[in-house]
């Protein structure tokens, strides 16, 4: 059976956080890499889930998206590795 999942925005509310200091938080813990992946640990982990689409863009084209959201556990972590920073 899968966790639920939930996004950027619903996790930061869950956090009692914005989304962009749950992002930023997520960089500087290397959660999220460079090129806006999760990091394949998280996702071994069972952290970190990604969704990948393909959207056709009606001035580029066809492009591929990655949207990142965050397992129940994944906001277990992350709440105790935020309050071990604090």
């Amino acid at each position: 059976m899968s966790q639920p999942t939930y996004r950027i925005k619903q996790a930061a509310q869950r956090l009692g956080t914005k989304p962009s200091q749950l992002r930023h938080q997520l960089r500087a813990m290397g959660a999220i890499t460079e090129d806006e992946r999760a990091h394949p640990a998280w996702v071994r982990e069972g952290w970190l889930k990604e969704d990948h689409r393909q959207y056709h863009h009606p001035v580029v084209g066809w492009k591929w998206r990655t949207r990142i959201d965050i397992t129940e556990a994944g906001l277990v972590e992350l709440w105790a590795r935020i309050r071990r920073a604090a």
